[in-house]
C-alpha cells in the first residue's frame, strides 16, 4: 500500500532549491499545486518533480524549509536516498558558491570526485 512521506529538508530558499533541481537536470513546476500519488492521491505542494512513474516529487513550504512530500513506494523511476542526497549536496553547492561570490571570492577551480565536490576560490583585489 503506497502513501505519501513528508521529509523534513533544510532547504530554505526556493531560488537555491531551483538551481538545484536544474543541476540534476529535471524538470519541475511552480505554483499552487497539488503533487500526484499512487491511486489519484495528491498532496498540497508550491514545486513539483514529475517522474516517469506519472507521481510527483513535491516542496511545500512550511514557513521555514520545504518538506519533500512524495508517495515513493509509486516512484519507481527515483531512488529516495540518492535524490535527497544529490538535492542537498546541490542545493549546499549553490548557497556556498553565491554566499562566496557576494563576499568578493571568484571560483578558480572545481573538482567533483567520489560524490564530493572541492572548490578553489581567490578573493578579488
Amino acid at each position: 500500500m503506497s502513501h505519501f512521506t513528508k521529509i523534513k529538508s533544510k532547504i530554505a530558499d526556493k531560488v537555491f532549491l531551483k538551481k538545484a533541481i536544474s543541476d540534476m537536470e529535471l524538470e519541475y513546476q511552480e505554483g499552487k499545486l497539488k503533487a500526484k500519488g499512487w491511486l489519484w492521491k495528491k498532496e498540497k505542494a508550491d514545486l513539483i518533480i514529475p517522474t516517469k512513474s506519472g507521481c510527483d516529487i513535491g516542496f511545500r513550504f512550511n514557513g521555514e524549509t520545504y518538506d519533500v512530500v512524495a508517495d515513493w513506494d509509486s516512484i519507481q523511476d527515483v531512488d529516495q536516498t540518492t535524490f535527497m542526497d544529490t538535492l542537498n549536496q546541490r542545493y549546499a553547492y549553490n548557497v556556498v558558491k553565491d554566499t562566496l561570490a557576494q563576499q568578493g571570492f571568484l571560483l578558480t577551480n572545481e573538482e567533483n570526485e567520489a560524490g564530493t565536490i572541492s572548490m578553489t576560490l581567490s578573493r578579488e583585489s
